[in-house]
């Protein structure tokens, strides 16, 4: 069997877990510097990589990391295994807490500057809605299948939620900024209550109380999204620039009391809206299909049923395939 080689990705994520490493070192040269900007300008997935490196480091550097795990469901947690998370993510965070461990010799120091937080806590998802209480005061209710990481800084509070859905309800601390880090994008706020759903390098935020700011990690001196209460901010996969909706916050929400509301929506705004829930995800097998659409109000501990019974009321047929269910217009 040949040797197996990693992928370029990889190697980019190496790459800059290596220089993040190197950058914090204290001895640190004129000419390490130097390679470091040739090594950006060589490609721009560099400094891309590096600044997510560098968030994900500081995200994780704290020593001994708290895990809080939800009460021990009727069958195995899935998300240990973290399914929802990218392989490529995974290496970041496994490379950014190497490098923590490293310079974790630094951490006081790192404290007082507002480089390390001061604790780190891993709320893990279950099959469930579950609420939890961040050492700051605020809660937060996760969605099934949904996973946060929170960092408490000196000056800032950090949270990362990589994929999935969560309805924060944030202590109010003018000091200290609050902001929720996604795949591709940062929501920011001081005290308020809103809604964040991500999926794949999408996102919607839904604002019920208070202001948020919501712009794309990319969108480097752009203006950001600035919601309103019943507003709704929402950024498609791969895309600097958000819109704005009016929105039913009552609606978006209505999954915190087991419910999911669709308002004639299209099934491909409904899939992803549906998938966390079930034993067997659903995929489109085109466009035509995904343009199909969708309403009522359904109990989210019936939804296998509700998907098995679409082809009753919609053109559709289902067929099961790679481990997901295959549907496609008749």
């Amino acid at each position: 069997m040949p040797p197996s080689h990693p992928s370029d990705d990889d190697r980019v994520t190496e790459e800059a877990a290596d220089w993040c490493l190197r950058l914090q070192a204290e001895e640190v040269s004129d000419a390490d510097r130097a390679a470091f900007a040739r090594w950006c300008r060589e490609d721009p997935r560099h400094l891309a990589e590096f600044d997510a490196m560098r968030e994900l480091w500081g995200l994780s550097a704290g020593l001994r990391p708290r895990v809080t795990t939800p009460p021990a469901p009727a069958r195995p947690v899935e998300t240990v295994r973290s399914p929802l998370v990218r392989a490529p993510k995974q290496r970041r965070w496994a490379l950014a807490a190497c490098v923590a461990a490293v310079l974790a010799v630094g951490w006081p120091v790192g404290w007082s500057f507002g480089v390390l937080p001061g604790r780190v806590d891993v709320f893990l998802g279950g099959d469930r809605h579950r609420v939890v209480d961040l050492p700051d005061g605020s809660t937060v209710d996760l969605n099934v299948r949904t996973t946060l990481f929170y960092a408490q800084f000196r000056d800032r509070r950090s949270v990362l939620m990589d994929h999935g859905e969560a309805y924060f309800a944030v202590a109010s601390d003018a000091a200290r900024p609050f902001t929720v880090f996604t795949a591709a994008h940062r929501v920011r706020v001081t005290g308020t209550r809103f809604n964040v759903w991500a999926n794949d390098g999408e996102l919607a935020v839904t604002l019920a109380e208070g202001a948020v700011t919501v712009s794309a990690a990319a969108a480097v001196g752009e203006e950001p999204l600035r919601l309103t209460p019943g507003q709704q901010g929402r950024f498609a996969r791969d895309s600097r620039f958000g819109s704005i909706a009016r929105v039913d916050p009552a609606r978006v929400l209505s999954w915190r009391e087991g419910k999911l509301v669709f308002d004639d929506i299209t099934l491909a705004e409904a899939v992803p809206l549906l998938n966390p829930y079930l034993s067997q995800p659903l995929r489109l097998a085109d466009r035509r299909v995904g343009a199909m659409r969708i309403g009522g109000v359904y109990d989210v501990a019936d939804l296998d049923r509700v998907v098995a019974s679409l082809p009753r009321v919609l053109p559709v047929t289902i067929a099961a395939k790679d481990g997901a269910l295959l549907l496609s217009a008749r």
